[in-house]
């Protein structure tokens, strides 16, 4: 019996909202000059419930990439740079003998599968901090210059995967909103 993550009616909510003017800080990892800091008053509150909510540019829309299934995603304007949001359930996961769902586990399968991407010519993996929670981050470079941050997160019963893929300077710049903005609060970020 195959188990899918979301029943194909189910239906889905999706909340793009103005967030509070609430200034988070901004890091750089580098000292480009073409690297935009971006604030909480710039950003917009997307989502939906079975995927998380987060905070991103107010410019970024709606994206639907044809080979990642059901995953909640938003792209910039120029679709260059994508987020990508998806969870998990004890239940839409298959266990071999002797595995625990959790967040560790599917960070283990996800790090599995960007390890053998032909794509990818460098891949790092390291605990972090995500929404207030312990978390893992998977850092990948492609070969076609894109780079990709994804936090692996559980909240309850739940695993929640997400994923910020593009250039390395907004990778930088929305780093602090995408960590601090995450949670399960369509309106509130963080919650």
């Amino acid at each position: 019996e195959k188990k899918t993550a979301e029943p194909a009616a189910a239906p889905t909510t999706e909340v793009t909202t103005a967030a509070p003017t609430t200034t988070a800080p901004t890091t750089t990892a580098s000292a480009s000059s073409t690297e935009k800091k971006v604030s909480f008053e710039d950003t917009q509150r997307v989502g939906r419930e079975e995927s998380g909510y987060i905070n991103v540019p107010k410019d970024w829309a709606t994206y639907q990439d044809k080979n990642t299934g059901s995953q909640f995603q938003f792209s910039s304007p120029d679709k260059y740079n994508v987020l990508s949001m998806n969870s998990y359930t004890k239940d839409s996961v298959k266990l071999a003998s002797g595995e625990t769902f959790g967040a560790e586990l599917i960070a283990n399968r996800l790090y599995d599968h960007w390890q053998n991407d032909k794509q990818q010519t460098s891949l790092q993996g390291s605990r972090a901090k995500f929404a207030g929670e312990d978390a893992y981050l998977m850092k990948i470079a492609f070969s076609d210059g894109k780079y990709m941050y994804e936090w692996v997160v559980q909240k309850g019963e739940k695993v929640y995967a997400l994923a910020i893929e593009g250039t390395a300077d907004t990778i930088n710049s929305l780093r602090p909103i995408l960590e601090q903005s995450f949670g399960l609060d369509p309106k509130t970020p963080g919650k």
